[in-house]
């Protein structure tokens, strides 16, 4: 069952950074102009879009800053307590 009346949503339950729970969703939806779009929302925040469809290219700038920021997190983590 969906919570937001996405298609193909997908939602996980995280914790926030005072380690309250928050859901995580994604799925695709449509803007206001009817366009079917890759979207983002947590908990029950507002909605995020980062892709639309017949965008062309592999990844999208959300996704590859989402993933930087992980590989920076692993970089640093492996540094230690330096900042």
């Amino acid at each position: 069952m969906t919570t937001r009346g996405w298609y193909k949503e997908r939602t996980l339950t995280t914790v926030d950074t005072v380690g309250r729970e928050v859901s995580v969703t994604t799925g695709l939806t449509r803007d206001p102009e009817g366009r079917l779009v890759a979207a983002i929302a947590i908990s029950d925040g507002p909605t995020a879009i980062y892709r639309y469809s017949g965008e062309v290219g592999e990844d999208t700038e959300l996704v590859t800053n989402a993933a930087d920021t992980v590989k920076e997190l692993r970089r640093l983590a492996s540094m230690g307590p330096t900042i």
